[in-house]
């Protein structure tokens, strides 16, 4: 874990918790999670550092402390934050996610923050059951995760593929650093193409999809909102916008790219900023896509 990162998080019913401590009963968690142990054991284990074995104990055998199980109703909200993230969650099932929400964010914070830069205040984000996910934020069915000043991510199998839910994580987080880069809009296949080029260092998955479909899709049409597209054209959409914003990262470097952000976000129109930044015009970027082996 980086030294660099906040040392601790806050739960509201649990109080500060040191990050080291995760790691090492992380076991409780997922014990937890599973119905294995009651929530006065992990609150127990979280609060005082206790080993597994003290945390399995009940609260008369633990020393010297002992914290509560804060009554719970249906529907009472949660909150966990660090300095950078304020996680907010509904159950006791899902503390051990937030845990692991938290962490991959940080990550998220450290990584991609050396390229665009790092927000200058705490990010909301919500976890979701699928239902509630999709009800609420009204995004197909193919949608692993929202942002509309705030993260919300649905919880299916989350904690079932790690890899894809720091995928996820870094995507909707990259959208958080543009917003606050550039509150007015910017093409989509700028903003989800930054997002998919820095949610992972692996962009084959980019790559195959348009070898698949034998050419990517051009920029001026992928310059609205992808909710119309079925899965399959959703997909090429995103892959095309993932190449080319890598391409514009490699060939002009972030910096470039956060002074456009910051020059729309100011009131520039978004073809002349993009030919003063990038030093051509998104023609002659599309030209060069088009060429590109």
């Amino acid at each position: 874990m980086n030294a660099a990162w906040p040392r601790l998080l806050f739960d509201e019913e649990i109080g500060p918790i040191s990050l080291d401590r995760i790691r090492p009963i992380s076991w409780v968690m997922n014990a937890r999670a599973a119905g294995r142990l009651p929530l006065w054991a992990v609150c127990a284990a979280l609060a005082a550092g206790l080993t597994p074995a003290a945390a399995a104990r009940p609260p008369n055998e633990q020393s010297p402390t002992r914290v509560e199980r804060a009554p719970e109703t249906p529907g009472h909200v949660r909150q966990q934050r660090t300095g950078h993230f304020n996680v907010s969650f509904e159950g006791a099932e899902q503390l051990s996610l937030s845990f692991s929400v938290l962490e991959a964010l940080e990550a998220a914070y450290w990584r991609i923050g050396g390229t665009l830069g790092r927000p200058s205040a705490p990010i909301p984000v919500v976890l979701y059951t699928s239902a509630q996910f999709h009800d609420i934020t009204r995004s197909p069915s193919w949608a692993a995760g929202a942002f509309d000043g705030i993260i919300r991510i649905p919880i299916r199998g989350a904690l079932d593929d790690r890899r894809e839910l720091e995928r996820v994580l870094s995507h909707e987080y990259t959208h958080a650093l543009i917003r606050q880069l550039c509150p007015r809009p910017v093409p989509v296949w700028l903003n989800e193409g930054l997002a998919g080029a820095l949610e992972s260092d692996n962009l084959e998955w980019a790559r195959e999809r348009v070898r698949r479909a034998g050419k990517a899709m051009p920029l001026n049409t992928l310059e609205r909102p992808f909710r119309s597209l079925t899965q399959e054209q959703a997909a090429l959409a995103y892959a095309s916008s993932a190449l080319a914003a890598d391409r514009l990262l490699n060939d002009a470097g972030g910096v470039a790219i956060v002074n456009l952000l910051r020059d729309v976000g100011q009131g520039l129109e978004f073809g002349p900023a993009f030919a003063s930044r990038i030093r051509r015009t998104v023609g002659e970027f599309q030209d060069e896509l088009n060429t590109a082996p």
